[in-house]
């Protein structure tokens, strides 16, 4: 009974209007962040534009998307910074979103690097 005070009080908020139609895609607070990024300088990001920060050793070769500059790390320390180091030390697999202001807005270990999702993401970048 609980439960479903608790789904009704949040379908007649105006959270679930902000939210996709289609629960199926619906990704809470995607953008969740809002921190300073990290070490801009030493990756060469210029301000006042979007960029994907991705971590990823060698062999890597990242996919680039449209709208955001495209940089990659392999330092340990940066990695740290950005939380994407594995247990054993490494830097993972993955990426993080800066907005064009230069705050980390999102970061994800993603062995796959999904170029059309890392598009999706850039694209709601403020």
């Amino acid at each position: 009974m609980l439960t479903g005070v608790g789904v009704l009080a949040y379908l007649s908020s105006p959270a679930h209007e902000l939210h996709d139609p289609n629960h199926a895609l619906q990704q809470l607070d995607l953008l969740y962040l809002d921190e300073p990024a990290p070490g801009l300088d030493l990756l060469g990001v210029r301000p006042g534009r979007p960029a994907v920060v991705y971590f990823c050793g060698a062999p890597c070769d990242p996919p680039q998307v449209t709208g955001a500059q495209d940089v990659r790390s392999s330092s340990p320390d940066l990695a740290r910074q950005y939380a994407l180091l594995t247990d054993a030390g490494r830097v993972g697999h993955g990426y993080a979103l800066v907005d064009s202001s230069g705050a980390l807005r999102y970061r994800t270990f993603d062995p796959g690097l999904h170029r059309q999702e890392i598009q999706i993401l850039v694209d709601a970048l403020p």
